[in-house]
C-alpha cells in the first residue's frame, strides 16, 4: 500500500518551518504532488527536499594579502582611479551649456 501523502501544513509542522516557505521550496524543486486542488508531499521527499535546500558553507571572507596600515587596498585605489578617469572623460565629452564669458552666477535667495 502507498504511504499517506502529507498536506503542506502538516509537513511544515513536522519540519518546523513556515508553510509558505515549504510550499515554495517544494514547488521550486518539483516535489509537490497536486491532485485536483489538493497539494501534498510524499514523506520520502522531505529528506531529499532538506538536502536540496541546504546552503553550502561559505568560504572565509579574508584574503592572504596584507593591506597597508592606512586601511586602503589596491582594489579601492584602482576603483577610485577608474571613477576619476570616467568623470574626467564625461566632463570632456559634455558640451557646454553656456559660454564662459556669458556665464553669470545666479544668487540664491535663502532668506524669506
Amino acid at each position: 500500500m502507498a504511504e499517506r501523502l502529507l498536506p503542506i501544513p502538516e509537513a511544515a509542522r513536522i519540519l518546523g518551518v513556515p508553510t509558505e516557505s515549504l510550499r515554495r521550496a517544494a514547488d521550486c524543486h518539483g516535489k509537490t504532488i497536486r491532485i485536483g486542488r489538493a497539494v501534498r508531499l510524499h514523506p520520502k521527499d522531505l529528506e531529499e527536499l532538506i538536502e536540496l535546500c541546504r546552503v553550502p558553507q561559505k568560504e572565509p571572507a579574508f584574503t592572504s594579502a596584507k593591506t597597508p596600515a592606512n586601511g586602503s587596498s589596491s582594489t579601492a585605489r584602482s576603483s577610485a582611479e577608474r571613477a576619476r578617469q570616467t568623470a574626467e572623460r564625461l566632463r570632456r565629452s559634455s558640451r557646454a551649456t553656456s559660454s564662459t564669458e556669458d556665464a553669470q552666477p545666479v544668487p540664491l535667495n535663502l532668506t524669506r
